[in-house]
Formats: structure tokens, C-alpha cells, sequence
């Protein structure tokens, strides 16, 4: 049976990333290895692993669902790091979204349902 979920996204410099994460998206560092790092925000884990080819986070994602979309798109809208063609905007799908790019290129897509 499955418990829970822990994302792990590629990082090609591992230091750079856990800056990104800690001071941009507001994780907090649970564990630090020569290889990966355990990151946490709001209950949420995501794990960061040391890959030295380039496209693979440049074809990486993981996705959010949020509470208070808006109030976290004006936050990370203010610090420059939303995505120049994803601004926060209702899908078809069913959802509101916007999506940020980390410094390696991994897609992080954050959504609220609309009807939330």
C-alpha cells in the first residue's frame, strides 16, 4: 500500500539548488549528502539527487497543488522567478496555475483547483 510520494528532481550543482529552494520557494533543508539532499516545505518532502547530464532536468517536472494560488504567484512573481510564458492563468482543465523553472531547468507547475 502506498504511503506517500517524495519527488526527486535532478540537480546539476547541488549547493546552487538548495540556495534556490531555501530562499526562493521558501524549503528548509532536512538532510544533506554528498549526493542528495532532503528538502521540506508545509509537510511537503522533495528530494534533489546530483546528475551530471544536462537534459534530464531539462526534462524534469513535478507538480503542486496548492492552497492560495494567488498569494503565492504574487510572492514568487515579486522575486523574479515565475516563468516568462506561464504566468498565473485559469487552464481548461479545470485548474489555475503558473509555473516556475529552477536553475537546472526542472518545470515546477503550481495549480489550485478552481472551484477551491
Amino acid at each position: 500500500m502506498i504511503k506517500k510520494s517524495i519527488p526527486q528532481l535532478p540537480s546539476l550543482n547541488l549547493l546552487r539548488s538548495k540556495d534556490f529552494y531555501e530562499k526562493n520557494l521558501g524549503f528548509k533543508t532536512l538532510k544533506q549528502y554528498d549526493d542528495i539532499i532532503l528538502l521540506e516545505k508545509d509537510g511537503f518532502e522533495l528530494h534533489l539527487w546530483l546528475c551530471d547530464d544536462p537534459s534530464i532536468p531539462q526534462n524534469s517536472s513535478v507538480y503542486y497543488h496548492v492552497d492560495s494560488i494567488d498569494l503565492l504567484y504574487a510572492d514568487y512573481d515579486k522575486k523574479g522567478i515565475v516563468h516568462k510564458n506561464a504566468h498565473l492563468m485559469d487552464k481548461p482543465w479545470g485548474m489555475r496555475e503558473f509555473y516556475v523553472l529552477d536553475l537546472d531547468g526542472n518545470l515546477l507547475k503550481f495549480g489550485q483547483s478552481i472551484d477551491a
